[in-house]
């Protein structure tokens, strides 16, 4: 319980600083949280190859949270770091699998990626390819978090799926406010949904 609490107060410090400072503060909480759930899956155990691959993706989503904060934006950089947290992700689900798949989700999942990406497509640039495979990715990566929860019908398969859904939302207002116009809320809806995200993927380990 307290730990959990500890890493809702690191988040909230890091999303005010944000807004009001100071600069110390913003850099330092938003890794030192991921820190936190790193530590929590640790504790867990790694002995599973689910257990190892969600650490994994943690990993490469801490070095994600660098690239995308220093002072020169290190995007594509950072990009490409989430991206392989969502190949480790992905296998870990895909892991669990047990029984048939249903392709409705697939197809719509695939329905709303591509909604997503041509929304954002006006505004993309040299970045097409880069934003279309991550989307093709993330949406992969969802897809095998919900046929986890469906065949195995597990409170860790639904705790993946909604982790999933929701880390969906943080990077496609992310993409929104960065491709399409920064909103002053932005910051608010990505980082508490992007901990959100995580932390469900974390809570996977321990239930």
């Amino acid at each position: 319980m307290w730990v959990w609490l500890a890493i809702s107060l690191s988040a909230l410090l890091h999303i005010t600083a944000a807004y009001h400072g100071p600069r110390w503060q913003y850099y330092f909480f938003k890794p030192f949280t991921m820190v936190l759930l790193l530590l929590l899956a640790w504790q867990s155990g790694l002995e599973s190859i689910y257990h190892q691959a969600i650490f994994i993706g943690l990993v490469l989503s801490v070095i994600g949270d660098i690239f995308l904060m220093l002072p020169k934006d290190r995007f594509i950089v950072g990009l490409g770091s989430f991206l392989l947290a969502h190949i480790a992700y992905s296998l870990a689900f895909w892991s669990q699998l047990d029984g048939n798949m249903v392709w409705w989700l697939p197809a719509m999942l695939v329905g709303g990626g591509i909604i997503v990406f041509l929304l954002l497509l006006p505004s993309l640039g040299a970045l097409i390819t880069p934003v279309a495979i991550y989307i093709a990715i993330i949406v992969q990566m969802t897809w095998a978090a919900g046929e986890f929860w469906l065949t195995v019908g597990s409170t860790a398969g639904l705790l993946a799926f909604v982790g999933a859904l929701v880390f969906i939302v943080s990077d496609t207002v992310l993409a929104v406010d960065r491709f399409r116009g920064p909103f002053k809320p932005s910051t608010t809806v990505i980082m508490s949904s992007y901990y959100l995200a995580q932390s469900l993927f974390v809570a996977t380990l321990l239930v």
